[in-house]
């Protein structure tokens, strides 16, 4: 082991040794201090050693957002082993492909999330997997010592494993060392101008490796992290209200959150880092004179962050930036030469952070980790990263699309393959491609239909969910009778028909709206979902909708009532025309005085 290597949870135990007393987590009105969360995952860790938690192993994470999350990732690292987070939304089949694969023996939930965690251990006969129920079991890990374990991990033992869409039809495990994180977050501390009167707030899922930089270099730097609460969809002005009231002075979010916000000021904002997607002009234009604007880039395979620029206004393109003390990065061509000025090439990695590769997937890992023929003193590997880029005059390197069939949507990775691939496993579909519009934001499925006979669209997305995450689920279907092909007979992808803004057939008849009120929200719905009409009993998701889109929608029909309605009275029923209408129509009488409500119903009496 290297002597002079310190585990990112180490260096935490450090931090705790000189602002004891801090606040170290925050949720609503839950306050827990550097040295309380401290001794709470001492405490766990200690029970997960005694469960023979150690170097190599993988225990999985599935909790909801709370301090508990916090807790187990630096409980799991104490212990020696490493963590695979589990998102609680995702589908049981999806899940118990990770269980599986990982071999996960010991996984950290709650009672509340018992049901579903036992559904998916009886699907995995091959792992005998052990649940510590964390609120259940809270007192005999209590009962352990809360002092350190002092326990190092090696900078090549494993610190987690997190699992992105992959091309073959599978998720991916992405295998982090402990080697990267500490140069990551003492390089990000730095860029973001880090200190411990920061309040930074922790957005990202735990299964996305921008809650690693979050979590990690809010505790390095002894700010405070505050945490959101599970329930809620979190974008445009509900999201613009929590950065203002719980005062968050450091965020990290997508550009498509970032065009989501409302153009008003937050005056406790010092630092915005925006990341998964690729900036815009528009938004360093607007953000760079208010805050200390970062564009920040790197795939999950080199721990989080490769490169990062600081934005200005008079920047004249969308820059990647410059390497992450500890990375390199190069941009070749076909050959695997430099390219030139002006030029484009794919965009190859070295860094202390490069991933050991994907879990028990070795031709990927192999096609994905290259030899490095640079001597550059930080990986003797290069790690293909997909991304075309062309290198400025200046020297700044501008992305300009991607080599494969990966996109990024809302900021999260998705390979269409691997879409493609379930597709072509549906009973009812001969052929399957699957694009992604940029423009517009949305994923689209062009299918041919099995036998000619088109499958119900609501009955495919059912299938699609059992499989996928939401953000993962084509929001556009179109079927063909053909696919246009190239003289080596392979699908044209370029010369698909285009898909219009037309209602998709979701089986069910098309009904006009009839009410002021249920015309309204229809205009609403079509502005948002881009179509040309919507029916009263058409299904908001069914129609492609997303929760960025319900947030717009949301904030729309605030704005049309003149009134604060809550996120959940709008979409707490069944998300239609018909339903929205209803509901909103009984909130708004249940919101009026007494007096006047008797006032309006004499009225009205006195009308007939």
């Amino acid at each position: 082991m290297d002597q002079h290597f310190s585990a990112i949870y180490k260096m935490f135990e450090d931090v705790v040794s000189r602002y004891p007393d801090h606040c170290c987590l925050e949720l609503g009105e839950t306050r827990l201090s550097y040295r309380e969360v401290n001794e709470r995952a001492n405490r766990l860790a200690r029970y997960l050693k005694e469960k023979g938690a150690g170097p190599e192993q993988l225990i999985g994470i599935f909790l909801e957002r709370s301090p508990d999350l916090i807790v187990s990732v630096l409980a799991v690292m104490k212990s020696g082993a490493a963590y695979v987070p589990i998102n609680t939304a995702l589908p049981e089949e999806r899940i118990a492909h990770m269980v599986a694969e990982a071999d996960i023996k010991t996984i950290l939930s709650t009672t509340r999330l018992e049901s579903k965690i036992n559904a998916v251990r009886q699907a995995v006969a091959s792992v005998t997997t052990d649940v510590v129920l964390l609120d259940q079991e809270y007192d005999e890990f209590c009962k352990l010592s809360g002092e350190n374990l002092g326990v190092n991990s090696a900078p090549s033992d494993l610190a987690y494993v997190i699992y992105t869409s992959g091309s073959t039809g599978r998720p991916k495990g992405v295998q982090i060392e402990h080697r990267g994180i500490p140069n990551l977050v003492l390089a990000q501390i730095e860029q973001f101008h880090l200190d411990n009167q920061d309040r930074v707030l922790q957005y990202a899922s735990l299964s996305f490796d921008a809650s690693v930089s979050e979590i990690f270099t809010t505790l390095i730097a002894g700010a405070t992290l505050v945490l959101l609460p599970e329930e809620g969809t979190y974008a445009g002005d509900d999201l613009h209200r929590i950065l203002n009231e719980q005062r968050i002075s450091v965020v990290t979010l997508v550009p498509s959150l970032l065009n989501g916000l409302p153009q008003e000021e937050l005056p406790h904002l010092k630092t915005l880092i925006t990341a998964g997607e690729a900036c815009t002009r528009k938004l360093i234009q607007y953000w760079a004179p208010r805050v200390r604007f970062l564009n920040a880039y790197g795939p999950t395979e080199t721990t989080v962050c490769a490169t990062i620029h600081h934005c200005k206004t008079d920047d004249i393109s969308v820059s990647l930036g410059e390497a992450l003390a500890g990375s390199a990065v190069y941009l070749l061509n076909a050959r695997m030469e430099p390219v030139e000025s002006g030029e484009t090439g794919e965009l190859y990695i070295s860094s202390l952070g490069l991933a050991r590769g994907y879990l028990n997937a070795q031709e990927l890992t192999d096609k994905a980790f290259l030899d490095n023929p640079f001597v550059d003193g930080y990986s003797d590997r290069l790690y293909r990263t997909g991304d075309l880029c062309v290198r400025r005059p200046d020297g700044a390197l501008e992305w300009v699309g991607r080599a494969d069939h990966q996109v990024k949507v809302s900021g999260i990775r998705v390979e269409l393959g691997e879409l493609e691939h379930s597709l072509r496993e549906y009973g009812g579909i001969e052929e399957a491609v699957v694009v992604y519009n940029a423009d517009k934001n949305y994923v689209g499925a062009y299918l041919k239909a099995a036998n000619g006979v088109k499958p119900n669209i609501s009955e495919l997305r059912s299938y699609l969910l059992s499989k996928f995450p939401s953000y993962m689920i084509p929001t556009r279907y179109l079927f063909l009778e053909q696919f246009p092909l190239l003289t080596s007979g392979k699908i044209d992808r370029h010369h698909l028909p285009s898909m219009e803004d037309a209602r998709p057939d979701l089986g069910v008849p098309y009904v006009a709206p009839n009410s002021y009120l249920e015309k309204e929200l229809a205009a609403i719905w079509s502005e948002v979902l881009k179509l040309d009409k919507v029916g009263v009993h058409d299904n908001f998701f069914e129609l492609g909708g997303q929760s960025l889109m319900a947030t717009q929608i949301v904030s729309r029909i605030r704005s049309l009532i003149g009134g604060d309605v809550p996120l959940h009275i709008i979409f707490g029923t069944q998300p239609t025309i018909e339903q929205m209408a209803a509901t909103l129509e009984q909130y708004q009488l249940e919101q009026l005085d007494p007096a006047e409500l008797e006032l309006l119903l004499a009225e009205l009496e006195n009308q007939a």
